[in-house]
């Protein structure tokens, strides 16, 4: 038996006005990446109540996500880039990111800061301070870094397709080392499933370097990376302290991160 809409639909019969419904709550959302419940109510003249059946529905087709206040599109898997791909990709984003984060940090920290090309613009702007960086990102070697800048450059396998090191021999320089910041590149964010990553062994030295900060551990996503989900937990929302993202990132994603305890930063285009 068809479930009967309220009243304020009108006689139409209730299965052709939520299926158009549907649509049109799906093209608000490819347009705006996310949609509050006072949002469509307010759109389509019903009630919050039809409007969180409507996105319910949707939800079990996997359609889109249910957040407290409304909904955001389907996380969708992301798989590895090369590292010149991902180098190419929102690069005036990550830029952005990588300047702000590096002004995060202060002189003598000691930083973890794992593989990736938004990690690589945090240790690109780190200058004017006697940080030391510990990292895996072997891309780094190939920046004029500031003279003050301590680098060590962890041991073990190289991956040319993420210009990363990995292996037990990273893990194993890794291990007697303790860091104040932790700042960590990943491939998606998503409310739901946390921070993923693309490969199990980069997963395996981020998932190091959170157990042994002593301070607080950072992610860094431009707005490609969010509402999206790897192949490989990193870790969940609840064990990072901060993203910082770029302004391209919806306001009401990083709304709806922010109401989970997480502190979300989105950096402005200048």
């Amino acid at each position: 038996m068809t479930e009967q809409e309220p009243q304020e639909d009108g006689p139409r019969p209730a299965l052709a006005v939520t299926n158009y419904r549907h649509k049109k709550i799906l093209e608000l959302l490819y347009q705006s990446k996310t949609v509050s419940a006072d949002q469509l109510a307010a759109e389509f003249g019903v009630s919050k109540i039809t409007i969180r059946r409507d996105l319910d529905a949707l939800a079990r087709h996997k359609l889109l996500e249910r957040t407290r206040g409304g909904a955001v599109l389907a996380s969708r898997p992301r798989l590895e880039e090369v590292f010149e791909a991902k180098d190419h990709t929102a690069k005036k984003e990550k830029d952005r990111i990588g300047r702000y984060v590096a002004s995060l940090i202060g002189a003598s920290e000691t930083v973890f800061i794992n593989a990736g090309s938004t990690t690589l613009e945090v240790i690109r702007h780190l200058r004017g301070r006697a940080a030391r960086i510990v990292t895996n990102n072997a891309a780094c070697l190939g920046l004029e870094l500031d003279p003050q800048v301590e680098l060590i450059v962890l041991g073990g396998e190289y991956r040319p397709q993420s210009r990363s090191l990995v292996g037990d021999l990273t893990l194993g320089s890794l291990r007697p080392i303790f860091s104040s910041v932790t700042v960590l590149g990943i491939n998606g964010v998503s409310i739901k499933k946390g921070c993923t990553s693309a490969v199990q062994a980069e997963t395996s030295v981020n998932q190091a370097m959170i157990e042994n900060s002593s301070g607080r551990v950072i992610v860094v996503a431009d707005h490609t990376k969010m509402n999206t989900v790897s192949s490989f937990l990193t870790c969940p929302l609840g064990q990072i302290d901060l993203i910082v993202t770029d302004w391209l990132t919806p306001e009401p994603f990083c709304r709806e991160l922010e109401e989970s305890g997480l502190q979300v930063v989105r950096v402005p285009e200048q």
